[in-house]
């Protein structure tokens, strides 16, 4: 019997450890979870509902298994020590009037009210602006020269209110050769000049705050705008250069005669 209970102990021994370094955690002990990476990122968008902020977070690792964890934000807040995230398919978000906007915030990713992971953050300087709108391009025939307009929701905003914007902009057959400018109006001028004749192009805008208190990420695109530049006019150009040419001739002839004189 002292062999066959010396055996069953270590048969029992040796099971317990193979269950442990299989992963499986028994009553509340997450150790083995710390194991994993859990690195998240996030971005902020002020006044995105009224006077109403937007936090939104997501785990670096798509493919990480979230189905019990939370995210929690505590520190520069009004009225309240912590604030829980909802959650969307992968994301979490919190949209909320209480971000003081002045100092740094601890965010946490949580299970059952254990913290995998946390980052200090500051959320004036990690705000995504919303993306740029209503793009639209006009052709001015006498100024030969294309007129580009775009909008933007940060314009009515008390909060990030001073943008860079990028326009990018490139014939539709050339698809990586994408022409950019930046500017902090919302107009831009293309010279016909500089575009090819009878082509199509495709134009976009994207925007980053740009100011010294508030920092950040570029937005998301706007939608892309088509515009089809106008055929080149031979006649046209061979009149315009025609009596220059004409001119030229003339005053080299003169000084020609000059010359022998």
């Amino acid at each position: 019997m002292t062999l066959l209970s010396t055996a069953l102990g270590m048969l029992f021994y040796l099971l317990q450890a193979v269950s442990g370094e299989s992963g499986y955690a028994e009553n509340g002990d997450f150790d083995d979870a710390e194991l994993d990476d859990y690195s998240f990122s996030c971005y902020s968008q002020l006044e995105v509902d009224g006077l109403q902020h937007l936090l939104t977070c997501t785990f670096d690792d798509s493919d990480i298994n979230s189905t019990n964890l939370e995210f929690e934000i505590c520190g520069a807040l009004l009225d309240v020590d912590c604030l829980n995230f909802n959650k969307l398919q992968e994301r979490y978000f919190l949209k909320t009037k209480k971000f003081l906007l002045i100092g740094d915030s601890k965010i946490c990713v949580k299970l059952e009210k254990k913290n995998l992971t946390c980052r200090k953050m500051n959320i004036v300087k990690i705000v995504k602006p919303e993306a740029p709108f209503d793009v639209r391009v006009v052709y001015r025939e006498g100024a030969n020269d294309f007129v580009v307009t775009f909008n933007t929701s940060h314009l009515q905003k008390k909060y990030v209110k001073v943008l860079i914007h990028e326009v990018a902009y490139r014939q539709e057959k050339n698809e990586n050769n994408w022409m950019r400018v930046n500017l902090t109006s919302t107009k831009l001028t293309l010279l016909q000049r500089k575009l090819q004749p009878n082509a199509m192009y495709e134009i976009k805008v994207r925007s980053i705050p740009y100011a010294n208190y508030f920092e950040g990420f570029w937005s998301e695109w706007s939608p892309s705008f088509h515009f089809r530049t106008p055929e080149t006019n031979g006649t046209e150009l061979s009149l315009s250069y025609g009596p220059v040419s004409l001119i030229i001739r003339r005053l080299w002839n003169n000084c020609a005669r000059n010359q022998k004189k």
